[in-house]
């Protein structure tokens, strides 16, 4: 998604402007989408959560195919759904941690670990003349760019502690390697495998104490977001798109319903 980062500096990028009303075309290639805890709840409403193998962020997962994300409308670029995860939200800028030797004088987001911002030089939310100023004429940064540093630094602190909360599930043993079926077999679904769910036995098994320990820490919210979004793997957004059309599942028209037509009962389902 992010195809040449650069490090965001008062001198040479005074004259940077940024419009943030773009489409979504630059992550049309990400199929999963890394999550942190505090967006879960939202997520689980339309897209499967899942757990990569090799440990991380947990992942919303948007695609069946390598390098397509389903979400993102072709031909638009419009997001599909109701909810725009974080980690898309944030684009075009990230923050990137620097040596010590280069963050001295640099507010980061603790005493040891310092941060820079850096954004995609490619995007096309800074190519516009006619965005938002980033610095001001003395090279300090406006209030866009402290928004922005405010939003990036929030989201790095929650990526760190939704870490902490995946490595309280692997250690209590409950992320399992599992296969997944995206729809329906007999309808154009698809299985995918290569990931990690929730072993709701392991769960069941669980201790009282170890338990309680997840539900403080807000693991446990983690895991319940977790299980309810795999619904969407069978009825929700992503499911329906992949699946193939049945005549006997067409929705029918009023007309056919009641076997006559009347326009002053016309329904718009879609508004």
């Amino acid at each position: 998604m992010f195809r040449q980062l650069t490090p965001l500096q008062p001198r040479e990028h005074q004259q940077l402007r940024f419009n943030p009303r773009q489409p979504y075309d630059f992550a049309r290639e990400q199929m999963l989408i890394p999550l942190v805890a505090a967006e879960t709840a939202r997520i689980a409403r339309e897209m499967p959560i899942v757990f990569p193998l090799n440990g991380g962020l947990p992942q919303a997962l948007v695609g069946v195919n390598q390098g397509q994300n389903m979400h993102v409308k072709e031909g638009t670029g419009h997001w599909i759904g109701r909810y725009i995860p974080a980690h898309i939200r944030r684009y075009p800028f990230m923050l990137a941690a620097v040596p010590s030797t280069e963050a001295a004088g640099k507010k980061g987001l603790g005493s040891e670990q310092q941060y820079i911002i850096q954004f995609d030089a490619e995007a096309s939310h800074l190519e516009r003349p006619d965005g938002l100023a980033l610095f001001d004429d003395q090279g300090q940064a406006t209030e866009t760019l402290q928004q922005i540093q405010k939003v990036l630094t929030n989201l790095e602190r929650e990526n760190h502690r939704t870490l902490g909360l995946v490595g309280e599930l692997e250690a209590a043993g409950l992320l399992a390697e599992r296969q997944i079926h995206v729809g329906e077999e007999d309808k154009g679904g698809k299985r995918l495998a290569g990931i990690r769910l929730v072993d709701e036995k392991a769960l069941a098994e669980l201790d009282a104490d170890t338990l309680a320990k997840l539900r403080t820490s807000g693991a446990l919210a983690l895991v319940y977001a977790h299980l309810l979004s795999l619904n969407n793997l069978r009825d929700g957004l992503l499911a329906q798109m992949i699946r193939t059309p049945d005549v006997a599942d067409q929705p029918m028209s009023l007309d056919e319903l009641f076997n006559e037509g009347d326009d002053d009962f016309t329904f718009d389902f879609d508004s």
